[in-house]
């Protein structure tokens, strides 16, 4: 488990690092990116850590998967997301919504198997969806974060979302629809571009935020 003053030295150093996927978490076909879903254990991480999740503020900020793990040492979390967070780590909940784990409590996302999975949403989801297998996996994901969003959104009286529009956000709105959640409940912030090319504009969104 990772904790904030980590994430904090984190952001203020020159060191990245990177572990490997294992291999039955590797995504390289259609049916691969079906199966993954109901990996033992993605499904133990799902059930166990995710719906177990214990709230430990009333704010909760959700950002996107990276390829690079852990999350933290990907260029878009390290000189983007976590650079504009950085400095309310410590009065937030924040979340990483993700294929195949559903949705990630960031202080777990240097353990397995968060940080050994491989999983493209570009190749295997975005402009794939006349795939059955796609579709079905996508379902599985609508359904997982469902399940989430429905238990903990009254949690937290205050939601941000900074999501990308071409997949992530999409995916967000309609699970928002499908729980029956206006997505008025969220403040929903605009990337200029990729995340460490948005920290300005995106520093601006989150102080009206607060």
């Amino acid at each position: 488990m990772i904790t904030s003053e980590q994430l904090k030295r984190i952001v203020n150093s020159n060191i990245r690092k990177r572990e490997l996927p294992v291999n039955k978490l590797t995504v390289k076909t259609f049916e691969d990116g079906l199966r993954i879903w109901n990996d033992v254990d993605i499904l133990n991480f799902f059930e166990n850590k995710a719906m177990k999740w214990q709230p430990k503020h009333d704010v909760a900020i959700f950002i996107p998967c990276s390829a690079w793990k852990p999350y933290f040492y990907s260029m878009s979390h390290k000189n983007g997301y976590l650079k504009v967070l950085i400095s309310y780590i410590d009065v937030i909940d924040l979340f990483v919504v993700s294929e195949p784990m559903a949705i990630v409590p960031y202080c777990y996302s240097d353990e397995y198997p968060v940080k050994n999975y491989d999983y493209n949403p570009n190749q295997f989801f975005i402009g794939k969806l006349s795939n059955p297998l796609v579709r079905q996996a996508l379902n599985i994901f609508i359904e997982r974060l469902s399940r989430w969003i429905s238990k903990y959104h009254k949690q937290y009286s205050k939601r941000i979302l900074i999501l990308p529009k071409s997949w992530h956000l999409k995916v967000f709105l309609k699970v928002l629809l499908r729980s029956n959640i206006s997505s008025e409940d969220y403040h929903i912030l605009s990337l200029c571009g990729r995340s460490f090319q948005s920290t300005e504009t995106l520093t601006k969104q989150i102080k009206l935020c607060f």
